[in-house]
């Protein structure tokens, strides 16, 4: 278990970035047993028709290997969103598709992996995979990696679709976090059928609240968001109880 484990339980402004420019300074005296933070669900307690598979508690993603925090395979998010999640797949399925979640809640210390993978031009083992057309210094300045996210609020998540008969992937023009122009939500690099597809998801997300970030057609946002200045550090992890009621 990772050092940072000893703070899972505090909430703090963001006072760090991946420049290192303002100093972040977490207190230690919380136990290590980790808390879910008040105004946070599981999201297959409020959403059971939601898939999930996070990436970043694998191997497969973009840095090859688990993010800080992503100790547990539960999807976390703020309760708003949760709820709103569940509007939008029971819509899907009733047009034939459940929702594959790739990402929720993702902890702060995740963000700051990402950062320090990112200061590392010695590491491009997923270069072939997830970035196989931009160089690994663009991939910040592109903002196609950010030193923030709205994931770290709990209120956005990474999404795909599964055709509800078959549990099969529905083609979506290219997989999650693939860090190509063709990822852009309209692209015009992908076919009429995958472009379609990519339609059918954002307008499910939009009719609930939820804004996309045009660059990734599987990233969305819930827009009527609490405490929108929050960027929160407990892990990923099965099992947690809460620290209050939501």
């Amino acid at each position: 278990m990772k050092t940072c484990v000893a703070a899972v339980c505090s909430m703090f402004m963001l006072l760090v970035s991946c420049s290192g420019s303002r100093e972040f300074k977490p207190a230690f005296n919380q136990p290590l047993q980790p808390v879910m933070q008040p105004g946070f669900v599981y999201v297959d307690q409020v959403a059971p028709l939601v898939k999930t598979n996070l990436k970043y508690a694998g191997y497969d993603n973009f840095v090859g290997r688990p993010l800080d925090g992503y100790h547990g395979r539960r999807a976390i998010l703020r309760t708003q969103a949760a709820q709103a999640l569940k509007k939008v797949s029971e819509d899907l399925y009733r047009q034939g598709y459940l929702l594959e979640i790739y990402d929720a809640y993702r902890p702060h210390t995740a963000v700051l992996d990402i950062c320090k993978w990112g200061a590392d031009d010695g590491d491009q083992k997923m270069k072939s995979r997830y970035y196989p057309h931009i160089d690994k210094a663009k991939v910040f300045g592109d903002h196609y990696v950010r030193d923030f996210s709205e994931h770290s609020r709990g209120v956005a998540v990474d999404v795909s679709l599964l055709y509800a008969k078959t549990g099969k992937p529905v083609d979506m023009g290219g997989h999650h976090d693939l860090l190509d122009p063709s990822s852009t939500t309209d692209s015009t690099l992908v076919t009429p059928s995958q472009r379609r597809n990519r339609m059918i998801l954002k307008t499910a997300f939009e009719k609930q609240g939820f804004a996309n970030y045009a660059p990734e057609w599987w990233h969305y946002r819930l827009l009527n968001e609490p405490e929108p200045t929050l960027h929160y550090y407990f892990p990923v992890w099965d099992g947690m109880t809460s620290a209050g009621r939501p």
